[in-house]
């Protein structure tokens, strides 16, 4: 038998030990627990109490909230209920206050508020709200304007960590967003002048090479024709089949420049013309001036 099943063997006995000696000295007798209600009881106690020191605090809740029932022994019970009344005063709890709102002239429920992905109602007055330590993140949004995010940590054990929002007036006056116009532009693309670049390169090559070629075969007419060297011949003929494999290449670079100078995309632009913007932030109110000058 290994150490772990004799230490639970030891809390079954012990605890049905307490629970006899207290239905005996009790002045009504209380309703006997079965076996399996024990062995269930001292798993779920076993269970809090890994998940408790593997930090898994919201599985932990569970399995110490099922080990206190009224049917487990009262060793079981009483370790549980302490193990919940840290694991509380471990939690950290949040606050979140929202100022300059005037909740009366809005309709119902019109700020959206989630905490790491989860929709948050948010009650007047504001009142703790427990969450896990370690990053959050808690996104607010108003009808028609564009979300809030606000991230911050909380540490073990700490309370009423306040998060602040200043929002707007309800009848704060909002000037109409700038009208943007649409300008439709066919902008050369940059393939369009790399293959061009390369397909010039290629020709100042091909025409270096023939000029060379040229210049070589004149010089070998002229000093040793028609009995030159087989290594000057054969010089000259690299030299041509060069110049004229670089200038195909530069015709072929050419005809894809050309290619995709015509086949270039049609994008249509918005140009916003100037105007003042009115937008919520962390701060307040701010006014925005946009577009071109």
């Amino acid at each position: 038998m290994n150490r772990r099943s004799a230490s639970t063997l030891t809390l079954i006995l012990t605890t049905l030990f307490s629970s006899v000696c207290f239905a005996q000295g009790a002045s009504e007798p209380s309703k006997e627990t079965s076996r399996a209600e024990v062995e269930q009881c001292v798993a779920e106690h076993d269970r809090a109490r890994q998940l408790r020191l593997g930090e898994q605090w919201q599985s932990a809740r569970a399995a110490m909230l099922s080990c206190t029932d009224e049917r487990c022994p009262l060793a079981i019970a009483a370790d549980c209920r302490a193990w919940l009344d840290e694991l509380a005063r471990l939690m950290p709890t949040l606050i979140v206050v929202l100022e300059g709102e005037d909740r009366a002239a809005r309709s119902p429920s019109p700020l959206r508020v989630e905490l790491d992905g989860v929709s948050l109602e948010l009650k007047d007055p504001p009142s703790p709200i427990e969450s896990l330590p370690g990053e959050h993140r808690l996104r607010f949004q108003l009808p028609g304007e564009q979300p809030l995010e606000v991230r911050f940590s909380l540490e073990k054990g700490e309370k009423n960590h306040v998060v602040r929002l200043r929002l707007p007036p309800a009848n704060a006056s909002r000037s109409p967003a700038p009208r943007a116009s649409r300008v439709t532009t066919r902008p050369v693309p940059a393939s369009t002048y790399w293959l061009s670049g390369a397909a010039l390169v290629a020709f100042a090559s091909s025409t270096a090479l023939l000029v060379s070629g040229l210049n070589a075969h004149a010089d070998a007419k002229d000093i040793c024709a028609p009995t030159c060297d087989h290594d000057i011949r054969n010089s000259i003929q690299a030299r041509l089949l060069f110049a004229d494999l670089t200038a195909g290449a530069g015709l072929v670079l050419g005809g894809l420049a050309v290619y995709t100078y015509l086949r270039r995309p049609v994008v249509t632009t918005e140009i916003r013309s100037a105007g003042p913007t009115l937008s919520v932030n962390g701060q307040g109110l701010s006014l925005v001036w946009q577009g071109r000058f």
